[in-house]
């Protein structure tokens, strides 16, 4: 808006001053229209050919005025033009420092690999979780209308360099969905950078599954399985599926499921779950613990938690936090 008005009111300024100078020269000259307007113009551009020149002492008054007013308002729009053209070619590159300097100071983010209508969802999804995330993708096209929503590298994540860039080192978990060569190639420089980083990637065919596995990538997901195996489901197992959806995916009652690491210093370290009290006091159900690799489902009433024990637990987002707090117990 202030730019708005920076170059619009100028410009307002200028045609009401070449129309008063227009009418003046008319009136105190005794012009006619074109006349006026001409020695207008030949005093403005300074030409003076010579042939119209003010005669009358308002005339030179208003020639004299005239001039450098004209020449103030065109040296404004001749730097606000420079401004422009300087600000339209260093713009993208101070933006992009920008972006690159925010990025080397996340820690435990998400890369995501790709920009499609797929990516999109899961960039919601870390959004509503509250997650920091670095989109990387080669289409510019694609990714400008995001560069003030999103962090975004827009070069080749199947380059080293770029997965530098967008912090793979510090990163806590890569997501690719591009086509599969670009998924495993992704997936082979990443693992090799970032050992420890959790990778999901998104199979095109059925074939590539083993091969992505094979390359790093510790899940792997085909769309066109996943969407299948739902749709059937919901047809035959009804009741199961609202309830899967209700967990995982719909916001309803602000219902979550959460992921809680059992640290030093935890006060759960050798309590058992029916000690916790987690139901009775937080309204909370814990759905399985996952210990060193393992997990467990099925009698968890007297399952003693220990250090690295995870608890996948299930309830209002509230509750979850007042659990997270009063057990020293770190969400995920």
């Amino acid at each position: 808006m202030i730019r708005i008005i920076k170059t619009v009111l100028p410009l307002l300024i200028l045609a009401l001053l070449l129309s008063g100078a227009v009418f003046g020269f008319s009136h105190f000259e005794n012009l006619d229209g074109f006349e006026a307007l001409w020695m207008t113009v030949t005093t403005v551009l300074t030409i003076g050919f010579g042939d119209l020149i003010p005669v009358t002492t308002e005339g030179r008054i208003l020639a004299i005025l005239l001039v450098p007013l004209c020449i103030i308002l065109f040296t404004y729009f001749m730097g606000l033009i420079i401004g422009f053209i300087v600000e339209f070619n260093i713009s993208p590159l101070r933006r992009s420092q920008s972006m690159e300097r925010k990025i080397k100071r996340m820690n435990k983010h998400i890369i995501v690999c790709g920009f499609n209508p797929m990516s999109r969802t899961i960039i919601d999804r870390i959004q509503e979780e509250k997650r920091d995330f670095v989109l990387v993708d080669p289409d510019e096209a694609k990714c400008e209308p995001y560069i003030e929503k999103f962090n975004i590298v827009i070069a080749d994540p199947c380059e080293d360099d770029v997965l530098r860039r967008a912090g793979i080192e510090k990163a806590e978990g890569l997501i690719t969905s591009l086509s599969d060569a670009e998924n495993i190639l992704i997936i082979m420089s990443a693992r090799e950078m970032a050992p420890g980083i959790r990778i999901t990637s998104c199979a095109e065919r059925l074939e590539s599954e083993s091969k992505l596995i094979r390359a790093g990538a510790d899940k792997v997901i085909n769309p066109e399985r996943l969407g299948g195996t739902r749709m059937a489901l919901s047809i035959l197992k009804p009741a199961a599926m609202d309830y899967i959806d209700r967990v995982f995916i719909s916001d309803q009652d602000n219902f979550k499921i959460n992921e809680f690491l059992i640290t030093e210093g935890s006060n759960l370290i050798g309590v058992s779950i029916r000690n916790a009290e987690i139901r009775n006091r937080y309204d909370l159900s814990v759905m399985a613990v996952k210990r060193a690799g393992q997990i467990y489902t099925s009698q968890l009433a007297d399952f003693t938690l220990k250090t690295n024990d995870m608890l996948i637990v299930f309830g209002k987002e509230d509750n979850l936090n007042s659990f997270s707090e009063a057990s020293h117990a770190d969400q995920i």
